[in-house]
């Protein structure tokens, strides 16, 4: 789907338009191995001049502890290529087993079942801010075990969301393109406009968690211009149009231009036993 937001970089999308065939790849079986050329060649298309995001569907994951798996998805990051090219941007969080406290009190003692637990809320597609100065320009994803019930991915084109502004309400978009303030800083160093031009390049960068708490860390709440615009990307990220439902598997590694595509999840359900406990390796580079 082309959008109006022109000049290079990925495209503008929908959940209706976007074919299977622009974000999947299917990977041949080789547990641990490299990925061929091929490929990562297939990914850095839909990655940097495509949809903004793809899926290496088949990965084999089998005997591999969460530690070797954390390294492999970096093993596949490390092969992506950009325009200036990409270094791995290691978190201190690497893997992801969000959890809620469960609602009756636990069992205690060898042998006790764990209870089903998981997190009931939707985490709304943003960016991720990363732990530097600048958030990283590639998010990878590595499904290691999914969730009993829910967790599915969420992912929406900026491109898209720019242009549907652009024509529904102007006026928030130009308020989009001056700075907001992302979290703590020193001197609130991460300061940075919703929607920003890189050459010709569209970029996208949201995360209201963020851009809330580093308003609140001024003292001085938004003015209405800017609550309407934020109100207004907010009712397009609930628009199910807009947003990309995306049920991973395990062995599926998600990669996400992390400037293009916003990424977010639906609520989730573990089961008791580990084989249904979600669990994610997350690699950033920059």
């Amino acid at each position: 789907m082309t959008g109006l937001h022109g000049g290079d970089g990925p495209s503008a999308w929908d959940a209706e338009t976007l074919r299977r065939e622009e974000w999947l790849l299917p990977v041949a079986p080789a547990r641990g191995g490299p990925v061929d050329d091929a490929l990562v060649g297939a990914a850095d298309a839909r990655l940097w001049r495509g949809a903004g995001f793809v899926v290496l569907r088949g990965l084999e994951l089998a005997d591999l502890t969460d530690a070797r798996c954390v390294e492999l998805c970096a093993r596949v990051v490390g092969r992506v290529g950009a325009p200036a090219g990409l270094r791995l941007q290691r978190s201190g969080n690497e893997l992801l087993t969000a959890a809620t406290a469960p609602a009756v009190p636990r069992a205690s003692g060898p042998g006790a079942p764990v209870p089903p637990d998981g997190d009931d809320r939707v985490l709304p597609p943003h960016m991720d801010r990363g732990e530097g100065p600048r958030p990283p320009r590639l998010l990878a994803l590595l499904c290691i075990r999914s969730a009993a019930e829910g967790g599915e991915s969420l992912l929406a084109s900026g491109p898209a969301l720019h242009d549907r502004l652009a024509v529904e309400r102007p006026e928030a978009l130009r308020e989009l393109y001056r700075e907001f303030r992302f979290g703590r800083g020193r001197d609130f160093d991460r300061v940075r406009p919703v929607f920003q031009r890189d050459g010709r390049a569209l970029r996208v960068h949201y995360n209201r968690y963020w851009i809330d708490r580093g308003q609140e860390e001024t003292g001085v709440p938004f003015g209405p211009e800017r609550r309407d615009a934020l109100r207004a990307m907010e009712a397009l990220l609930e628009d199910p149009a807009m947003v990309k439902v995306l049920p991973l598997r395990p062995g599926d590694l998600l990669l996400v231009n992390n400037g293009a595509v916003l990424h977010g999840r639906t609520p989730f359900r573990n089961g008791a036993a580990p084989p249904t406990r979600r669990c994610y390796a997350r690699v950033w580079a920059d």
